[in-house]
């Protein structure tokens, strides 16, 4: 039977997590099931994740499959499991992550009539802390909610589809990602910023469903996320803001609306990264130096990336300078910044 999605999940130390999220793949539906693919990627990890695992393929070996490979990080477990895939769409969930089931049976239903090359959806985060959801929703302002989207027309309301932009909220269509033969960066944290935005520059149709599918667990103090974490792993970032960076001199091979949509996710990035280093970082001075260097180089590899960042990074620098904590940019100043923005119209191409 052929496959409509197949889920590729990089699994690394997750033997605790994966007998929460795999569950959420079996459907009601029987038949249905057997159109869904779920690939564990056994990105070489020591623990008892495969065995866990093998319990799902032994109960529904339609659908679950397992995929060995030596480590390489959370970038080269996707680049192996894209090569397994057999579905029409794929799309990638965390091992410590999941979804919601009901609302994964309606988008199968939808990416079974799609011909959509990139399909961006809402999601939610899970905070461990609080024990709540946070909705992290979308919003398809077309009458018309299958209608397929250029990447001008996601611009112009990107603020509408900014949380689906990322790597929780993107489904690609298996040919269109793999006729682009690109490979994500190993051995490195945050590729999936490349993910969600490398491939999606070369999209001309674009979907968006509103339903909250991808549920994202934060509150965890070894994530990647969290400000240590980040703070250690800040040569990741080097890399993957030059390695996006790269994919300049393919623009032009794109199609219309690809810079834009380039720079505004590139800019982003460097925005939160300016964020962990200038302002999360407890110690002011510590990488003062190093953003400095950093910057000088965006600007001789990018000047037109340059242009779009160097007012931000003024701004974090001053912040950096006055010991903003990051508690009060995410919770007061934050605030402030969108209240102004609502209040004044900004060209999208000139303010990243």
């Amino acid at each position: 039977m052929e496959k409509i999605l197949s889920i590729v999940i990089p699994t690394y130390n997750a033997e605790k997590f994966l007998d929460k999220g795999l569950p959420t793949y079996i459907l009601d539906d029987k038949e249905k099931m057997k159109k869904l693919e779920v690939l564990v990627v056994n990105d070489g990890t020591p623990d008892n994740s495969v065995a866990v695992a093998q319990k799902y393929v032994d109960q529904y070996p339609e659908t679950f499959k397992i995929i060995n490979k030596e480590n390489g990080g959370h970038g080269s477990a996707i680049n192996v499991g894209v090569e397994h895939v057999t579905g029409k769409y794929f799309k990638c969930v965390d091992a410590d992550d999941w979804v919601v089931t009901d609302a994964l049976s309606h988008m199968m239903d939808i990416l079974e009539q799609s011909e959509a090359e990139v399909v961006v959806s809402s999601f939610k985060n899970y905070d461990l802390i609080t024990q709540s959801y946070i909705p992290r929703d979308i919003h398809n302002p077309s009458e018309d909610k299958n209608k397929l989207y250029t990447i001008p027309e996601i611009m112009e309301i990107f603020g509408e589809v900014y949380y689906g932009m990322s790597f929780h909220g993107v489904t690609y269509q298996t040919k269109f990602y793999r006729e682009q033969n690109y490979k994500l960066t190993e051995h490195v944290f945050y590729e999936d910023q490349e993910f969600a935005t490398i491939p999606m520059c070369r999209a001309t149709k674009i979907q968006l469903v509103e339903e909250e599918l991808y549920v994202y667990r934060i509150g965890d103090v070894n994530q990647s996320i969290a400000a240590e974490s980040q703070l250690k792993k800040l040569p990741d970032f080097h890399k993957i803001i030059f390695s996006m960076i790269a994919f300049e001199k393919k623009l032009p091979e794109c199609p219309e609306g690809a810079r834009d949509l380039w720079a505004k996710k590139v800019s982003m990035f460097i925005a939160s990264y300016y964020q962990i280093a200038l302002i999360k970082s407890k110690d002011k001075k510590k990488y003062r130096p190093v953003v400095e260097d950093i910057n000088r180089k965006i600007e001789k590899e990018s000047p037109y990336i340059y242009g779009c960042i160097k007012n931000k990074y003024k701004v974090f620098r001053l912040f950096n300078r006055l010991h903003m904590s990051n508690d009060f940019y995410d919770n007061q100043f934050s605030k402030m910044l969108k209240f102004v923005k609502k209040g004044f119209h900004v060209d999208r191409k000139i303010y990243y």
